[in-house]
Order: C-alpha cells, then structure tokens, then sequence
C-alpha cells in the first residue's frame, strides 16, 4: 500500500508519497491550481505503475476552506480523502520528528505516515456539514466583532465618561444616538439638553424619558472622566459607533437570513420544541451536525461537540485531562449557549440537571457542561428519529449526563 499525504495552504499545497515502511518515494508543491492537481494524479499514477502498488489513502489537514477544492477534485478521481486535525496529530509529530522543527514539508511526512502509526485514522474520511453552516459561521464573525467593537468603545469611555454605562447601553438606541453625537460629558453639556432629546427622539421613534436625560445632564455635570482637549476619545467613540451599528444591522440580516433558510427544516423545528432553546442556535446545531447518520451514537456526537473527557493513559492506566479541546467549536458553543438558555428558561429536566450538579460542589462552567452533555443525547435522539423531544428523569442516563 502507498500512502500521500498533503500539508494544505491558501496557494501552496506540500504533498509527499510513500510506502508502508515510510521511504520517500516523491514529495513536492502543489499550487492551488488545476493544472498542479492534474500533475499530482499524473504523478500517483506514475508511481503506482513503478513501484507495482496503489494508493489507499491520501491524508489532508483541513485548513481553513483552502483544503477544499483539491479534496473535491481528488475525490471526484475516485480517490478516498482522509482529513486528520493538527492537533490530533500532535504525538505522532513528537514521535516522528523527535520535537524538531516544524516545517510545511515534515507536515506533508507525518499525513502520509498516518496510516501506519495510527490506524484509527484509515476511517475517517471527514464531516459532512450542511451548507447552512457557513452562514452561521459567518455569524460567529460578526457577534465576536460586535463584542470587540463594544469593548473599545467601554476602554474608550472609561477615560472620559464612565459613568455612562451605568445610565444607557451603548448598544441600545439611545445610547448609541448619543455616543455617536456627543460622546464626552463637556459634549453633552454644550449640546443642551434640547438637542439631547431631539437626538434620542429620532433613535428611539419618540420612545424617551426625561428624567432620564435629566439624570445623565446631572451625571455628566459631575463625571470623573478626563478632558477630552483635542476631541481624540470623541472621535473613536464616534467611528466604532458607526462600526458597531453596521456589525448589528449584519447580524440582523444574517440572522433572518438563517431563519428563513431554516423555516422548514423537520429538526430544526423539532429542536424548538424544547423550551428555551430558539431558532437561531437550534439552527447552528443542526447545520454543524449535518447527516445524523455520520454518528454511530451519541456519544460520537458528544465527542465532536468537545463534550467528553480528554484522556490521558501511561503503563496500562488511564486518567482524564478535562474537557478535549479537539472539537467542533462552532457545534460546541452553540450547544453550551442553549444549555444555559435552557436552564435559564428552567425547562425542568436541564434545570434538575444543572442544580443535581452544583450539589455535588461542581462550578457553573462543569454544571453547564452536564447540561449540553445531556441535551447532545436529547438531539442525537431528535435527529435520529425524527421525533420531537421527550422529557427524560434525571436519574436516567447517566452515561450521558
């Protein structure tokens, strides 16, 4: 048997051909073009006819979406593609490179060598997700820029009005109309506060209360905050106002964009019937699993949510690390998410759930994780057979919670 293995990268792909007791029989670039792809066929057939063997698995490291196009012309010349994560690869680096430097062609070594270091890995040809997926992806983009964008713009008012937090939300309509105008107490008290209430009118469709704004004219006459001479916190304020703005009207539209792709799909609706958890991260959930029969059971789906423990063995003995961090993150922080909606929401088997754990001394954050542990059951069962969810007791199925 032959084995490739290929290191993937936004131009440039490292590809290495080798047999069974690792010898180097070819290694080299790949350009992300189709030409090189061709090349490389042309060149496994060569090798195959030279050295009388096949190739039985050509192993890629997902990077990216970079990975993508050649994993989808190899395959389509009935080629079977195998991707390993990097990090899963990580022992076997150490024991093959013997902790030398990391470089793109021993990558391309280590993928072709795989297969005879660790079997396991022969069958794994990679998840499947739904196309929705890069949509909600692309929405985890945006919410972690819209908590940037307002962490900015908190540093920025805790030079020259803190206190303003503690009267508006900067994302809340009034307070964005007003940090976009004014920004700094002097800002403020110079407008007057008839141009305050003309401001925050037009944000909040005539939705105001005066004694809200005479609070903040108060607040502002007596803030700690630090001069602003040359208007410099005022105008960044100002820009990562505009910016967050355009960041929420994004999320909105990628939002509804995810619930009208959503609108007739059987297990996201399925999802929905558990109380407390929403269209949006029932949506994530089900796009990110994709075909359920990808997982033999439930605790496969749990151990690509990163829901399991990562474990740890030596001289025939074995021990936990915590919680694996080799995961689908996107699948796993969703799920967290609605574990929390679901025992904020005190739907009643997640919510004995969460309180049987902080019982026994455990941390919201390990309270939490039982929760989502449970929930992947629950979803694994609702994408399965296509049935809506059933309420469990706690004392059941403790091999999943």
């Amino acid at each position: 048997m032959l084995s490739v293995g290929i290191d993937t990268h936004e131009r440039i792909h490292y590809a290495e051909i080798q047999d069974e007791k690792e010898n180097k029989l070819w290694h080299g670039k790949i350009r992300n073009i189709k030409e090189d792809f061709e090349s490389l066929i042309d060149k496994i057939k060569k090798i195959e006819n030279s050295n009388n063997d096949k190739v039985e698995f050509i192993f890629m490291n997902p990077t990216g979406n970079y990975h993508i196009p050649l994993k989808y012309f190899l395959e389509n010349n009935n080629f079977t593609v195998y991707m390993v994560d990097a990090r899963k690869t990580l022992n076997l680096r150490k024991m093959i490179n013997l902790n030398t430097i990391k470089s793109d062609s021993e990558d391309a070594h280590i993928l072709a060598a795989t297969p005879w270091h660790d079997p396991k890995y022969r069958e794994y040809t990679g998840h499947n997700r739904s196309s929705l997926s890069s949509i909600s992806r692309e929405r985890s983009i945006v919410v972690k820029s819209i908590t940037a964008i307002k962490n900015y713009i908190h540093s920025d008012l805790a030079a020259v009005f803190p206190e303003f937090t503690d009267l508006y939300s900067i994302n809340s309509a009034a307070g964005m109309a007003i940090l976009y105008e004014y920004a700094t107490p002097y800002s403020i008290l110079n407008a007057g506060i008839d141009n305050i209430i003309k401001s925050i009118k037009k944000a909040s469709k005539g939705h105001y209360r005066i004694e809200d704004i005479n609070r903040l004219m108060e607040t502002a006459e007596n803030s700690i905050g630090i001069p602003d001479k040359d208007d410099a916190y005022k105008f960044k304020i100002r820009m990562n106002i505009s910016r967050l703005r355009d960041e929420m009207n994004n999320l909105k539209n990628i939002e509804k964009e995810i619930i009208s792709r959503s609108s007739n799909n059987g297990d996201v609706n399925n999802l929905t019937n558990l109380r407390g958890l929403g269209i949006i991260n029932s949506a994530i959930i089900v796009s990110e699993i994709g075909n359920i029969e990808q997982f033999e059971s439930a605790l496969k789906l749990q151990s690509y949510a990163g829901k399991c423990p990562d474990i740890e063995g030596s001289g025939g003995k074995t021990h936990s690390k915590g919680i694996t961090h080799v995961r689908n993150k996107f699948l796993s922080n969703a799920v967290y998410e609605s574990a929390i909606s679901l025992v904020m929401n005190k739907n009643k088997e997640f919510y004995d759930i969460f309180n049987r754990e902080i019982g026994k001394k455990k941390s919201n954050v390990q309270a939490y994780i039982a929760v989502s542990k449970r929930l992947l059951f629950h979803i694994y069962s609702i994408m399965k057979n296509h049935k809506p969810y059933k309420e469990k007791m706690v004392g059941n199925y403790k091999r999943y919670a």
